[in-house]
């Protein structure tokens, strides 16, 4: 497609827009359209994200709610999806320096007082963290623990918990992503494991009953974001506008409802 074809189906979105009432950019935006836009939009893809999430074959992504909800941003913008695989650890240094456009989904719980490396669009997936262990029970008096064996994800940062490692109570016991950890747990190499919930219960549906986790208590709960890059060829303002599009249309309501 020719930019000047992508220039007006932007602009034929945009009306669109105001017609159902969804908020434009407001006239004193500095920004402007460039003639020329990308014909890509580039999202980052952690190696750590798995089933829901991200589910691969050979090691390539396939499916799961981060492919659907990358993939509805990019038909929104319109461009092409191009998948940036990256280490966890990589991924706010790839947002800062503009080797990816944007990422779904960042927590600014996740961060210091620095913040995220980009700028936020709206709330899109929630996500839970719960505490898991192999046998069913009450929640557990964390304080009142001595050097808990917790599974944990390496990178990851639990400000719910950070107190009860700082003391001792818990002890972290990483693992490069969540199916390692919980795999650990199931071993019995550690005593609990900190989890998202959408993880778990897919991890679950997959194993018999005998050898099925158990969750013991919520330990946070966080509305996630996408980030833009600061340094993205995109307007940011222009990719705000097509994040906010893009949470009001219905695909993305039977998204979050899955």
């Amino acid at each position: 497609m020719v930019q000047d074809e992508r220039r007006r189906r932007f602009i034929g979105r945009a009306l669109a827009a105001s017609a159902a009432g969804l908020p434009l950019l407001q006239p004193q935006a500095t920004w402007a359209l460039p003639k020329t836009l990308p014909d890509t939009l580039r999202f980052a893809v952690s190696d750590s994200w798995v089933p829901p999430y991200i589910v691969r074959a050979q090691g390539e992504p396939v499916s799961g709610l981060m492919l659907d909800l990358i993939h509805l941003v990019a038909q929104a913008a319109p461009a092409r999806a191009v998948l940036v695989k990256l280490p966890s650890q990589r991924i706010d240094a790839a947002i800062h320096d503009g080797e990816v456009d944007l990422h779904c989904l960042i927590s600014p719980t996740w961060y210091g007082p620095e913040g995220p490396p980009g700028r936020l669009g709206p709330a899109l997936l929630v996500l839970e963290d719960v505490l898991v262990t192999r046998e069913p029970g009450p929640p557990l008096e964390l304080p009142a623990q001595r050097g808990l064996r917790v599974g944990t994800v390496l990178g990851y940062r639990y400000d719910s918990l950070q107190s009860g490692f700082d003391v001792g109570a818990l002890r972290r016991e990483d693992a490069p992503s969540p199916w390692h950890m919980l795999e650990k747990l199931r071993l019995g190499r550690t005593e609990a494991a900190v989890c998202d919930r959408r993880v778990l219960a897919h991890y679950n549906a997959a194993r018999p009953e005998a050898e099925r986790l158990h969750v013991r208590q919520r330990v946070a709960r966080m509305p996630t974001y996408a980030c833009v890059s600061p340094r993205s060829a995109w307007p940011q303002d222009l990719l705000l506008q097509v994040l906010q599009r893009v949470v009001k249309q219905p695909p993305m309501k039977r998204l979050l409802a899955g």
